[in-house]
């Protein structure tokens, strides 16, 4: 870990660290773009000749148009692969009071939970032809500075994910329940929002003794009526804003209003 991580950390007073990632940028395919340089500087040549003899013999210089049209392609394929910037080292550092992100050689942000807005995961399921694998995002967005977002790319970015996301709800759920008992409402992206009455979205709302339980099926977020077979709002759990926090909440005051 980057020296400057830890005495950012110290500075901050964020307490002792939990765990790090790394992301491990993939290298640039030099072999390949290297290939298809040479493939595309033969394709010109090879255009060429084409298009010079068949110019001589029949006065087709076009008959060079198609490997002229290869070349080019190889060639734009070879300077993308190239120059194509990739995604800088990253460095993302939990402790106990809060987080710490680095990029590249840039200064490390550190952030207090509090000064968090939102956390969120986006793991999605990627079918292929061959088989299927996760594709894993942690979300993490602070009051002031840009998204921070933990992927396949950083080694142990699921066991990450989780702690993060549980610890996280661990220090909210106190805090915001105790502005729902002064009155205000929690709002949890623009999908949804809950207050001392109830949840809903807008003018559409139930009250806490109505909800019979909350369920998850195929990445949806089910929530039901009392006495009713057909879920009574449906929402996309991936990339939920805060989902464990809103979990942890609805449970409290679903069990205090019917207490």
């Amino acid at each position: 870990m980057p020296e400057v991580i830890a005495d950012t950390a110290r500075e901050q007073q964020l307490g002792h660290l939990r765990s790090m990632v790394e992301n491990s940028p993939k290298r640039r395919p030099w072999a390949a773009i290297a290939l298809l340089g040479v493939v595309g500087v033969g394709a010109v040549v090879d255009g060429f000749s084409i298009a010079v003899q068949e110019q001589r013999q029949e006065g087709g210089w076009y008959y060079g148009l198609p490997m002229l049209a290869l070349a080019v392609l190889a060639l734009w394929a070879s300077l993308w692969m190239g120059f194509k910037p990739g995604p800088p080292k990253t460095w993302v550092a939990w402790y106990e009071h809060g987080i710490v992100h680095r990029v590249a050689d840039e200064e490390p942000e550190a952030y207090e939970w509090g000064d968090i807005s939102w956390v969120a995961r986006r793991d999605i399921k990627v079918v292929k032809q061959f088989g299927s694998y996760m594709k894993y995002n942690l979300l993490i967005l602070p009051e002031t500075g840009g998204l921070i977002v933990v992927d396949n790319l950083f080694d142990g970015v699921l066991q990450f994910a989780e702690e993060l996301t549980e610890a996280f709800a661990r220090i909210r759920v106190p805090h915001e329940l105790a502005r729902i008992e002064q009155g205000e409402r929690v709002h949890f992206g623009s999908q949804l929002d809950i207050n001392a009455g109830g949840l809903g979205q807008g003018d559409r709302r139930i009250g806490w003794r109505e909800v019979e339980r909350i369920d998850f099926k195929q990445g949806s977020m089910y929530i039901y009526r009392h006495g009713d077979r057909k879920a009574w709002m449906t929402l996309s759990a991936v990339g939920f804003p805060n989902l464990l926090v809103f979990l942890a909440m609805s449970e409290a005051l679903r069990r205090g209003a019917v207490s």
